[in-house]
Order: structure tokens, then sequence, then C-alpha cells
């Protein structure tokens, strides 16, 4: 005998924004044809709690010219197993450990695979942070019922071995509040084991430096990193070589590190330094980012009007490094220059593509204010102009 069709709210509850003229059922989801009596927003607002109720998510679409409600399942449907997600974290956690093998000074770990083992604290301490900002995303989620899945991974053969990790919002956001919740709960996760990471890796032993690394050898070049205002709090708190002189550590005008040229940090302190960098991208306040939905949260609408300004920001940023930089910092500029300038058109599309739009949009609570205020501040003192710079 066939499964009886689907059954959702009647239309005759909804025909005030929606007239519905044909309904199909394909598998476990229900199609509504008909026409719109509102804005799209207003309709899944309407619609939304009422098929909430039944357990379907709605959406709004366009189908070959026609308006198309489209209501599918939230929790009869199983599971799919995550392979992408599996297959990205896989191939992320080998480019990490070959990245981690520059950091280990591992002469050809091609040529004998199991060497990429040395680098497994560095890998561990990168996509550990990366997986703890994405997690916190993930488990808010959950906790509000928004359809979410698990981080994708970006294994890419760069000095850290990835672009990143995010995670895909796939329902609708029912709150301001919840957007608030979701879109904060990744920086202050990640924040939490970018600091205790940092800890450790500036805590554990230094590596050795091979006679044979030196940036005027034809082929080999050195990485070096600025340091942002919340890793040097960090290491005057530790005791790191170089923290003496709190007040020229913070200002810049020391560096922080082994005089010793042969010595160098351990390389999980890097994974702290990406927690750091990727938490203050993630919090730039513009469109679909971390930065983008907390402002979302606070603002409302208004949000735009800020969220204009961070492109020009950064194009201004990029522009007074090509002029000044070097003049200022006594540093290599131009790849900060580059990264600026990308990140300037990034989130100029970022800015054009619109933020997350809750179902109901109504005011946070004045702890929410206080605490989105203070993860923006708390994001500044992980930012540095000059995040690296390549030597040689």
């Amino acid at each position: 005998m066939p499964n009886p069709p689907p059954s959702g709210p009647s239309s005759d509850l909804f025909s005030s924004v929606f007239r519905v003229y044909e309904t199909k059922f394909e598998g476990d989801s229900i199609i509504y044809y008909g026409e719109p009596l509102s804005n799209p927003h207003s309709i899944i607002e309407f619609v939304w709690p009422l098929f909430r109720e039944h357990g379907y998510e709605p959406q709004l679409t366009q189908q070959l010219g026609e308006y198309v409600l489209v209501a599918k399942p939230i929790y009869n449907a199983p599971p799919e197993f995550p392979w992408l997600q599996l297959l990205l974290f896989i191939a992320t956690i080998l480019s990490t450990l070959y990245a981690g093998s520059m950091w280990y000074y591992i002469p050809d770990p091609l040529s004998n695979p199991l060497s990429l083992l040395q680098a497994w604290p560095f890998a561990a301490a990168v996509i550990g942070v990366l997986a703890v900002h994405e997690l916190g995303h993930y488990a808010v989620s959950k906790y509000y019922h928004v359809d979410a899945t698990l981080p994708y991974f970006i294994p890419m053969p760069t000095f850290i071995g990835t672009l990143g990790a995010l995670i895909r919002i796939r329902g609708h956001i029912p709150t301001r509040t919840a957007l608030f919740d979701i879109g904060i709960a990744g920086p202050i996760a990640g924040l939490l084991a970018t600091i205790a990471i940092t800890a450790i890796g500036l805590s554990l032993d230094p590596i050795s430096v091979p006679t044979w690394v030196d940036s005027s050898t034809p082929g080999v070049f050195t990485v070096e990193f600025g340091y942002p205002i919340l890793f040097k709090l960090i290491a005057i708190l530790v005791g790191s070589p170089g923290t003496e002189n709190i007040f020229e550590v913070l200002m810049g005008t020391t560096k922080i590190g082994y005089s010793d040229p042969t010595m160098a940090f351990n390389p999980v302190v890097f994974g702290g330094w990406v927690g750091m960098f990727v938490t203050f991208l993630n919090l730039l306040p513009v469109g679909q980012l971390d930065g983008g939905h907390i402002l979302r949260g606070l603002l409302g609408q208004r949000a735009a009007t800020v969220s204009a300004l961070i492109p020009g920001f950064l194009f201004g940023l990029a522009a007074f490094l090509y002029y000044f930089g070097e003049k200022f910092f006594t540093a290599n500029v131009s790849s900060a220059v580059s990264m600026w300038l990308f990140w300037g058109i990034l989130t100029l599309f970022l800015a054009q593509s619109g933020y997350a739009r809750p179902i109901k949009d109504e005011p946070l609570d004045l702890k929410r204010k206080a605490l989105g205020i203070s993860i923006f501040l708390i994001g500044f003192l992980c930012f540095t102009p000059i995040p690296l710079q390549i030597l040689g």
C-alpha cells in the first residue's frame, strides 16, 4: 500500500498572502503553486510558524515563471552521511601536515611521507581553532532548530595549509536574537581556543633552525609574522622571550622572539596566530561574515550603512601601506597591500550580496548589545596592519 501524502497546513490558512491554485507532492515535500499577494519576506514571515508547527521548512522560489512555495520536512528525513565534509577534512589534515613540515624544517617530506607526521602538533593547532570556531556556529544553529551543515574545511597549499572552514545555513533564522547568537558563537568559541593554543604554543620548547635556512639562498624564503595586540598580551603573561619591556612590545618597537637566530617559536604558536587572523577577518561587519550577522543583530536594517564603509577602509589601509608602510613599519609591505586589496574587493561583493534576514526582526536585549560591542573590541585586538611579510 503506498504511503499517504505528507500533511501540511491547509492553504486556506495563508490564502491572504499566497493564493494557491495547485498542490503537488514530491516525496516528503509539499509543493504549492500560487500567486503571491505580498512581498516574499512578508509571505515567509506569515507562513513560517504555520509550517514549523507541522514540521516543515518553507521556501518561496520561482520555477519556470511560476511562484512556488516549497515545504520540506525538518525532522523526518534521515540524515545523510557528510561524505564531502569528511573528504575535505582529510584533505585539510594532509595539506596542514605538509604546510607544517616547512615550520618544522623537514627537508623534502614527499620523499618520505611518514615524516609529515612530525608536523601533527601544527596541524592539530590550526585545524583545532578552525573546528572549534565553526562548531560554535553549528551548535547554536541546532539549539535554535536552524538547518545547518557540519563544517566544510578548505584545503590549500599555503603556508598554513588551508583557507579556513565554513558551515552552510540552509534554513530560515527565526529571530534577530537567533541570528546574533549564531553569528557570535563562532568568534567566542574560536577566541577561547585561540587563546589556549597560543598560550600552550608559547610555553612549549622552541625548535632549532637548521643552518641551511637562509633567505639569501636562491629558492629559500622565510615568512615573518606580524603579531596583533592580543598575541602580545598573551606572550607577556606567559613570559615569552623578548617581552621584558612591556611598553616596547605593545608599541611594536621591539620584536617578540628569541635573540638567538638558531631558535624559533614552536610551530603550535602559529595555530594561535591563525585563530586571531581568522577571527579578525570573520568579524569584519559586512554581509554574511560573522561580523555582518552580529552587526545585523545590533542595528537591524541600518547595518547596511555601516557595512558600506568597510571596503573603503580596507582599500584605504592598502593605499596607506603602499605609500607610507615602509616608512612607519620598516617592513616589506607588499604582501599586506595585496592582502587588504583582495579583502577590500571581497567585502565590496559581500556588502552587495546583503545580510541574512531573520523571520522576526525584533531588537536585541541590552546584554546581547553589550556582548556584540565587546566582541568587536576584542576582534580589533586581533588586528595587525602587516599580518606577514615574505623575506628572500
